[in-house]
């Protein structure tokens, strides 16, 4: 049975789900498979190709010398599993972003870094070489322009310039694809244009700049030099106020999708700001290799030591972090649960009668 979310005219159908909590990569009678070891955020490249960022287990592999679920993987939309690179090459990855080129960039948070890396090699399970893969790698830890505090989300806009979320120091800050520092702006605080921790940032086609800002509970809309514009969302004790927005995507027609990574959901907004639907994942699947896909947190726990049929909790996103959004409008959301969820837009979505 498919699961269809509706609103204002349209309609979100689930499609399915791609990967498991898992930080292996293998070939089997399933076919290529992996997994996904929390995974942070996604780029979508040609020919159905999406490249997922896992920050890894948060330990060293005594068997391997690396924190093994850390790394880049590359998959299908089919969930053919490619492989995966970058493993064990970051501390604390946040974001990705892919150029025009097809050169990946990947934030780390806390080494105050940008690496870029070459996507047409994978390095097989469980090898690694985190000094050797990054073609590139830049990013100093400062508040003076061009330096870090806690490098988040990353989009390039349609001149192939990075938009940088510079969380900690509250600001947005641009470069050239090599890094060189453009330009900078926003400062810490609650009023328009200031930010709070902000995360997730995405650039429309018509070059428009949406930041999540993770500590006021909104999401700003600002032009490509930083005049804001609109906010979305409320921050109030409402049922639809954001808690902590973590990711934003914009579709081709301009419907806005905010991760709200604090209720376990993603919001639908029109493009003025109007709120039109919610997501809150629709996963009653196994995976390719026939698991599920659960965390262990002591909400998992619980559910599955009290409730028989554990679908309806295990449907639902875990904690929803980044999304993307393809040129077919499919919707793609990252699941703490070592999966993606991806749903279909119907634009002219006509109820049945």
């Amino acid at each position: 049975m498919v699961k269809t979310t509706i609103g204002a005219g349209r309609a979100w159908h689930f499609s399915h789900m791609i990967g498991r909590s898992s930080a292996e990569h293998n070939e089997s009678k399933f076919g290529r498979t992996g997994g996904f070891c929390t995974p942070m955020d996604l780029a979508i490249a040609p020919d159905n190709i999406i490249f997922v960022l896992s920050r890894g287990f948060g330990h060293v592999s005594s068997a391997h010398g690396v924190d093994i679920g850390c790394r880049i993987g590359k998959t299908t939309m089919d969930e053919d599993h490619i492989g995966d690179f970058a493993r064990g090459a970051f501390t604390w990855a946040n974001s990705i972003a892919l150029s025009s080129e097809g050169k990946l960039y990947c934030s780390d948070e806390f080494e105050n870094k940008i690496y870029v890396f070459d996507t047409d090699k994978v390095m097989p399970y469980p090898e690694f070489d985190p000094s050797g893969e990054s073609t590139a790698e830049w990013g100093v830890k400062g508040a003076a322009p061009g330096q870090f505090n806690g490098p988040a989300g990353l989009d390039f806009d349609m001149d192939n310039r990075l938009y940088i979320v510079d969380s900690l120091n509250s600001r947005i800050q641009i470069f050239s694809k090599e890094g060189g520092f453009i330009g900078c702006w926003g400062q810490h605080g609650e009023d328009e244009g200031q930010f709070n921790k902000p995360w997730g940032i995405t650039i429309d086609s018509h070059g428009y700049v949406y930041v999540a800002d993770w500590g006021n509970n909104r999401v700003q809309k600002f032009t490509a030099d930083g005049e804001f514009l609109i906010q979305i969302g409320v921050s109030d004790d409402s049922n639809v106020a954001l808690d902590h927005p973590s990711g934003v995507a914009v579709d081709s027609q301009g419907d806005i999708y905010v991760v709200d990574w604090g209720n376990r959901r993603v919001q639908i907004y029109e493009s003025d700001g109007e709120m039109i639907a919610s997501l809150y994942g629709d996963a009653i699947e196994f995976n390719k290799a026939g698991l599920y896909n659960l965390e262990r947190d002591p909400e998992s726990i619980k559910n599955l030591r009290q409730n028989e049929d554990i679908t309806p909790y295990t449907s639902k996103f875990g904690r929803p972090i980044g999304i993307a959004i393809d040129e077919q409008d499919r919707i793609i959301i990252t699941d703490i649960r070592g999966r993606l969820q991806i749903y279909s837009k119907d634009k002219e979505y006509a109820e049945p009668s």
